[in-house]
């Protein structure tokens, strides 16, 4: 049994020193090798110098025109500007409302230029215009945009007859019939006479008749409203009293004119 360990133990020893010297002989050649490899000389290799670069072409404004509508810092990325749209144009102011017309009273055609009895629609006086005169209405409404509108609470008398009157108000032509133009509550004549207080009885000398006298059909002759500029309006133009006659201080005067037959009072100077 001891032989056989010792033989064992001697192939294990020799193959040992195999493996070693054949360690020893490969790391030798790879010395020589190496060293071999140091050794030799360099070879010096051709080198071809390298192909000469494309030139470059000029720029282009078309070639970057996506760099443009791409930019991050513009909001809406497009080179087109967009312009805004004109605003739209404010509505015209609403015209100012016209004041309210005159009232008509009647016309006076004698002597001279014939003239109509107007009054302002917010006032019950009376007055006369002849044609070119101004009517100014004393409107407060009218006052309060007259600033903004001048002359907007005036109407200028352009013509009138019989059966019509022209008025001019904002550069405007405003043509009424005169039976629009009178006063709706005013009472007739023969109304106003009856309902006004029956006069004192006059005195002997402050009526005075020039060939007629007051009868049942024909009653005694009245002073009617004032009219302005001192003349008063005939109640009756038909109670029978001639031109001329004098009633309290006023005498009867009665023309015969183109638009026809007018009366009134005038008082005696």
């Amino acid at each position: 049994m001891n032989k056989k360990v010792l033989l064992l133990n001697l192939a294990l020893l020799a193959l040992a020193g195999l493996l070693f010297w054949q360690l020893r002989l490969r790391r030798q050649q790879a010395e020589m090798h190496e060293r071999a490899v140091l050794l030799k000389n360099a070879q010096a290799r051709i080198l071809l110098a390298p192909p000469a670069p494309t030139p470059v072409p000029p720029v282009a404004p078309a070639e970057y025109i996506d760099s443009v509508q791409k930019m991050l810092f513009s909001k809406d990325r497009n080179p087109n500007v967009i312009v805004d749209p004109p605003p739209a144009p404010k509505p015209a102011p609403p015209p100012p409302p016209m004041p309210a017309l005159p009232r008509y009273y009647g016309q006076i055609h004698f002597g001279g230029d014939p003239v109509v009895i107007l009054s302002t629609a917010t006032s019950s006086a009376q007055k006369s215009y002849a044609v070119g005169e101004k009517i100014t209405v004393d409107d407060p409404a009218c006052k309060n945009i007259e600033k903004e509108h001048p002359g907007i609470c005036d109407f200028k008398l352009l013509a009138f007859d019989k059966d019509s009157i022209t008025f001019e108000w904002n550069g405007q032509e405003v043509d009424k019939k005169l039976t629009d133009l009178k006063s709706k509550d005013a009472q007739p004549p023969q109304q106003v006479a009856a309902a006004a207080p029956p006069p004192p009885p006059p005195q002997s000398s402050s009526v005075t008749s020039i060939g007629a006298e007051s009868s049942a059909n024909n009653p005694p002759p009245a002073v009617g409203n004032d009219m302005g500029g001192g003349l008063h309006a005939c109640t009756n133009p038909d109670d029978g009293s001639p031109s001329g006659t004098v009633v309290g201080g006023y005498r009867k005067v009665i023309n015969q004119g183109l638009m026809g037959k007018s009366c009134y009072w005038e008082q005696v100077k």
